[in-house]
């Protein structure tokens, strides 16, 4: 039995690497190339399928992982994507494109406490990440802690001060905190820097009650 079973492992062993000596480097880019076709063209579960040759020839490598981890992302397979992207930070732990996908995957799950917790491990690796700084803020004011997410956002409004994204943030989260003639006036600002900004618009309408009796403070 142990010769047959080590015989089989040889044979297996072999089949493998024949089938990875079989791509190319012309194989390669072909299967990238159409499953980036596939996901220009939002076909989310061929663009995963192109991947597959690649996979089964080399599993352990970070490229094939992090990429089907994102558009298993995509096609909304969270559990396939986490998978591949806890594949791939085993090969390289400090990969914030992997981190800033996970956030993408807990956000769509509505799980805030693990978007706080990602965002604040992807600003150990750059501080001033938009994207970390970004979701870190938000995960924050969806869990009610409105004055830390006011000072992650004035930080970044203090390198970028004409950043919508952060003037949005600013404006809400004052909101949310009852400083209702604050984030009046930083709705008003956002308006000159982006006319028509349909976040300024909605809070602005929803205030015009609660400062209709106190005109003065609109000034």
């Amino acid at each position: 039995m142990k010769i047959v079973s080590i015989s089989l492992i040889v044979f297996i062993s072999c089949m493998t690497i024949s089938f990875a000596e079989e791509m190319t480097n012309g194989d390669i880019k072909e299967c990238y190339y159409q499953s980036y076709l596939y996901e220009n063209q939002k076909r989310y579960s061929d663009a995963i399928a192109a991947l597959k040759p690649i996979y089964l020839n080399y599993p352990n490598t970070y490229t094939v992982n992090y990429r089907l981890g994102w558009l298993y992302y995509l096609n909304q397979n969270y559990a396939n994507a986490i998978e591949h992207l806890n594949q791939a930070t085993a090969i390289s732990p400090q990969s914030s494109e992997i981190i800033r996908i996970m956030i993408y995957i807990y956000q769509s799950k509505f799980n805030w406490y693990k978007v706080e917790n990602l965002s604040v491990q992807l600003l150990k690796l750059d501080y001033y990440n938009i994207s970390g700084n970004f979701w870190y803020a938000v995960s924050l004011k969806m869990q009610g802690k409105y004055s830390l997410a006011i000072k992650i956002v004035n930080k970044m409004l203090a390198i970028q001060p004409t950043s919508v994204l952060f003037l949005q943030e600013l404006g809400e989260n004052l909101y949310l905190s009852q400083n209702i003639k604050e984030s009046y006036s930083v709705f008003n600002n956002l308006l000159i820097i982006s006319p028509q900004n349909p976040t300024a618009l909605y809070y602005l309408d929803q205030m015009k009650t609660v400062l209709s009796g106190r005109s003065s403070d609109l000034k």
